[in-house]
């Protein structure tokens, strides 16, 4: 994906200056902390949460950005074809999804999205912060998976309640992508940069909704789930018709580092397959890009330089 750099002003801007600390805080550890007000709890379970501590919040946001991130990379580095099973790429699917999905919750970080599971106690607790100032409506207390997105104008960060984890997560990236896609255009920049950039960004959105055939744009997660648990595609042994050489996969996700790279004919009988990878790929290399852009962007030692950053670094000298 070219003119990476022009994201720069849509980023958190506060991701470039977070610094590595002792302490370790997700996105769960920041709700117990209690460092935020809760100012409204709608009827659709939605809460709005206004942040008083913003280095504490982008501290969180940064960690969980970095540990997704660093989650990725070393699942894409540990995908290997096998020289006697030369057509067996079930786990090769399965890691690849992983990586882009890991990929997915460390992208939709670096503009303000959220995605995580919360347990009884977190709604709880909301529900108590909410009574404090006189809110009404309460969430359910019980566990559940919730998204939402960042408001640095307001400091609000609005999430809901969600019933789906992977289908929910690349619904969130979704509604970011087609966010960035738009502001970009807003930006100060050449407009035929920002116009390839914004393109490039919809290809990516028309992958992962298969063409529009899925709005919600779980496609990657559908076609996990057909070769994981119903053991589809030919990915398994015996392998038939769809089956393809994991040395194909191999190639075609071998330059998920590199700005610029090709898209080889459509694989003959594997449409499904073909477009599968193609798009973990590109969700792998727009996150790439983005960590590599804050790291340059960032004058500091912060978790992006010392965590993802370092990982790489270590691959590349393997």
């Amino acid at each position: 994906m070219k003119n990476i750099e022009l994201l720069r002003p849509l980023l958190l801007q506060d991701l470039l200056c977070t610094e590595i600390t002792t302490d370790n805080c997700d996105f769960k550890k920041w709700v117990s902390s209690g460092k935020y007000l809760v100012r409204n709890i709608s009827t659709n379970m939605t809460v709005d949460i206004e942040v008083n501590n913003e280095h504490a919040f982008h501290h969180m946001i940064a960690f969980d950005s970095c540990r997704m991130a660093a989650a990725a990379f070393e699942t894409m580095l540990n995908i290997q074809a096998s020289e006697t099973l030369p057509k067996s790429i079930g786990w090769i699917s399965i890691k690849t999804y992983y990586a882009a999905f890991f990929s997915a919750h460390s992208i939709m970080r670096c503009f303000g999205y959220v995605c995580s599971q919360l347990e009884r106690g977190h709604a709880n607790q909301l529900n108590e912060f909410g009574s404090i100032v006189g809110l009404s409506n309460t969430i359910k207390p019980e566990a559940g998976f919730f998204s939402g997105s960042y408001s640095p104008h307001n400091r609000i960060l609005t999430i809901k309640k969600m019933k789906n984890t992977h289908e929910d997560t690349w619904s969130t990236l979704l509604d970011c992508l087609n966010k960035v896609s738009q502001d970009v255009l807003t930006i100060a920049g050449l407009s035929s940069r920002k116009q390839t950039l914004s393109a490039d960004i919809n290809d990516l959105v028309v992958r992962l909704t298969d063409s529009g055939r899925l709005p919600k744009g779980n496609f990657l997660s559908q076609y996990r789930n057909a070769v994981n648990y119903r053991h589809e595609y030919d990915s398994w042994h015996p392998y038939g018709k769809q089956s393809i050489k994991s040395e194909k996969i191999i190639s075609l996700l071998g330059n998920w580092k590199s700005e610029n790279y090709d898209y080889p004919p459509v694989w003959k009988g594997a449409t499904d397959s073909y477009n599968f990878f193609i798009c973990c790929r590109d969700v792998l290399n727009l996150n790439y890009l983005l960590i590599n852009l804050i790291i340059k962007s960032s004058g500091k030692v912060n978790f992006y330089k010392r965590w993802p950053g370092k990982l790489l670094n270590i691959s590349s000298a393997a």
